[in-house]
């Protein structure tokens, strides 16, 4: 029906607004040179979660484009030299 898609566009609009946030934290961090690798373990992890109830393939796409980006931040913090 019309309002079940209205509210699940309004879930889908209230989570996309908390990676942007989550993101944005992230972005600050950068910026003060310490991102704390707990940040982008969680983020990933929610973006895993809500990648296999999408179905937008486009979004799914760059859903995943986020989470490997964090997955790669998370190696390089943890990488020994």
């Amino acid at each position: 029906s019309d309002e079940q898609e209205r509210e699940a566009r309004r879930h889908l609009l209230r989570h996309g607004d908390d990676i942007l946030d989550r993101l944005d934290e992230i972005r600050r961090d950068i910026l003060t040179g310490a991102v704390p690798k707990e940040r982008l373990a969680n983020l990933a992890q929610i973006l895993r979660a809500k990648k296999s109830t999408v179905s937008d393939p486009r979004l799914r796409a760059i859903i995943g484009e986020i989470e490997l980006r964090a997955e790669v931040e998370i190696a390089k913090l943890t990488r020994k030299i």
